[in-house]
């Protein structure tokens, strides 16, 4: 098991580190089309298509690590007040809703990607590939992170991939 877990170490963080250089992407490209705008007053016309190809990797990468850490809003009021079976069933269907949503966002993703193949971007002439590719990786990490979570909480652990402490006091 550890020799598994040794072999997977480098994907634990896939998440973080391309929506972390998606991030550095969009600022890069947002600090340069106002330098260009204001400062040299030769506007460069590529930054705004950059940013917004960076933006949608890390809106939907970002979304597949939270996924991984469960920080998506989760209102259980009434699920926890349920009798244990009911509840149980209720989670199940829940997960498996779930599941099938993301199955299908991530079938028609990868269609909607190569079907825009031949479709260049206005002004880099890239194909909307680049930007729609985010959606196909973003849902095929949520997926995953998201089948290992269902799998770990029918077994009984905690489903998030990292639990943190909370500081002291921070009950509610």
């Amino acid at each position: 098991m550890a020799a598994a877990r040794n072999r997977l170490a480098p994907l634990d963080y896939v998440e973080e580190a391309i929506a972390g250089a998606a991030l550095l992407v969009v600022i890069f490209a947002t600090c340069w089309g106002v330098v260009t705008r204001y400062i040299t007053e030769q506007p460069a016309t590529w930054s705004g298509e950059v940013a917004g190809i960076g933006f949608a990797w890390l809106v939907f990468v970002g979304a597949a690590a939270g996924v991984k850490y469960g920080s998506h809003i989760a209102i259980d009021m009434l699920v926890v007040r349920l009798p244990g079976p009911l509840r149980r069933g209720l989670m199940l269907a829940a997960d498996a809703l779930v599941l099938a949503f993301l199955a299908t966002l991530l079938v028609l993703s990868v269609q909607f990607s190569i079907d825009a193949w031949g479709d260049p971007t206005s002004v880099l002439r890239l194909p909307r590939t680049v930007t729609y590719s985010s959606v196909v990786v973003g849902s095929l990490c949520m997926l995953v992170r998201f089948a290992r979570a269902a799998w770990r909480r029918w077994r009984g652990h905690s489903a998030a991939w990292l639990t943190m402490a909370a500081p002291a006091g921070a009950e509610l």
